[in-house]
């Protein structure tokens, strides 16, 4: 029988990209989403089919599949119902989000996803995949650490959608991880340079999804994860906590996605994809005070997150051995990163070596 997989939210940028990386590949996924209309013009010019529904209201829409990639946002509000409908229709969830709400809800329906032979992949993109690696590949060297700490440099105007999911954010602060529990924090709770393949730079820690992945992935019990950040704008974030709250409130809310809309039109073209590169640091810690630290280099941040989600999603249609809740590196292993074209790895010279 012919394994049939689904691209659901194909005509979000991020989507469309990947339907097009997907078809590069000689694949032929169905594109999904809610607007039937905008399937259509995709769908014709990549000569594919498409299924036009809600998440709201799946029905027997996932009838014939056996993965579907969830790339509609946000996805604290598509996930849930799709991992519920895959359950239902034994088909394999994998997404693209960052949202730590999501692993946490993936994480519950793991149990579920196991009796019925279900694997749950969320994070299949920019930056889970990367920095999940990256931890991995670090508790492998250091197999005692205590402390994982991971940061990464966008070197990419960001979509309107991260910018909105950032902006959403702002009001609940940050999130480390301490005891193997994830800790609330101010925003910007630590600020530091980092050195990044290319150059040291400012970064401030933020609440991604990085410092709940990264835990389930190594076992490790302490970490934290920081985005490069120009410095005025970290101590700007860190400033304003007292009124952080004031992002609670829906109207400012809008205002501030308003004023981002005008900013942020869409992600970047094609040539600038092209030119435009992503990097990676992490250092892991153990009691005794050895550090061992490494960086990569990668594609820009959306040619990375297609690559990775077609061939994750590619490989999930192939018998994988595995069920449940996964993390990226889980599934893949630590150095599936590395094995990806166009990324380059090093261990930063002067740190302590594990013995």
């Amino acid at each position: 029988m012919v394994q049939q997989w689904m691209i659901y939210g194909a005509y979000g940028y991020t989507g469309e990209l990947i339907a097009r990386e997907a078809v590069r590949r000689g694949l032929k996924p169905i594109l999904a989403g809610r607007s039937a209309q905008k399937l259509a013009s995709l769908a014709q010019e990549l000569g594919l089919a498409t299924r036009a529904f809600d998440v709201a209201s799946v029905g027997n829409e996932l009838d014939g599949i056996d993965v579907v990639l969830n790339c509609a946002g946000p996805f604290t509000a598509t996930a849930e119902p799709l991992v519920n409908a895959c359950i239902e229709a034994r088909a394999h969830y994998v997404d693209i989000t960052g949202e730590i709400e999501v692993f946490q809800m993936c994480q519950r329906f793991d149990a579920q996803a196991k009796a019925v032979g279900v694997l749950l992949c969320p994070g299949a993109g920019f930056d889970i995949v990367p920095t999940d690696c990256l931890a991995a590949t670090l508790k492998h060297r250091l197999p005692d650490a205590q402390a994982i700490d991971l940061a990464f440099s966008f070197g990419t105007r960001p979509s309107i959608g991260t910018v909105k999911t950032s902006i959403a954010g702002l009001q609940t602060g940050g999130l480390v991880r301490r005891d193997h529990q994830l800790k609330p924090v101010c925003n910007a709770y630590r600020i530091k340079r980092i050195a990044f393949p290319s150059a040291q730079r400012w970064a401030m820690t933020i609440p991604w999804g990085d410092v709940f992945t990264s835990g389930v992935s190594t076992g490790v019990p302490n970490g934290m994860v920081f985005s490069s950040m120009p410095l005025a704008i970290a101590a700007v974030m860190w400033i304003t906590n007292p009124i952080r709250r004031l992002f609670s409130f829906k109207w400012v809310q809008r205002v501030a996605t308003s004023a981002a809309e005008r900013v942020f039109d869409g992600g970047p073209d094609a040539a600038t994809r092209q030119s435009q590169r992503t990097e990676f640091w992490g250092e892991a810690v153990n009691s005794f005070g050895v550090r061992v630290s490494a960086c990569m280099s990668a594609p820009n941040v959306y040619t990375l997150t297609a690559d990775t989600a077609v061939e994750i999603a590619a490989r999930c249609l192939a018998p994988l051995g595995k069920t449940g809740y996964v993390t990226p590196s889980m599934l893949l292993g630590h150095a599936f990163m590395t094995s990806r074209p166009g990324v380059q790895f090093e261990w930063i010279e002067g740190t302590s070596k594990a013995r």
